[in-house]
């Protein structure tokens, strides 16, 4: 029974030190992020993790594209 062509490639791949665009948009989305959250509610530590879940979630993101 054929099951067709298996796809070679990962579906998602994962950031490399060369990957500097990807590096540079993940780092950008963390800096203002926490840098708004900061500006709003004067709290580092609430500006910290709001710029790491914005972290996390854009390197799914930059993962699967």
């Amino acid at each position: 029974m054929d099951r067709g062509i298996k796809n070679t490639h990962p579906r998602y791949k994962r950031l490399q030190p060369g990957d500097w665009v990807e590096w540079l948009i993940v780092a950008l989305l963390f800096v203002v992020s926490a840098v708004g959250v900061f500006v709003l509610t004067g709290s580092l530590l609430s500006a910290l993790f709001v710029g790491v879940l914005v972290w996390v979630v854009a390197i799914g993101v930059v993962a699967m594209l």
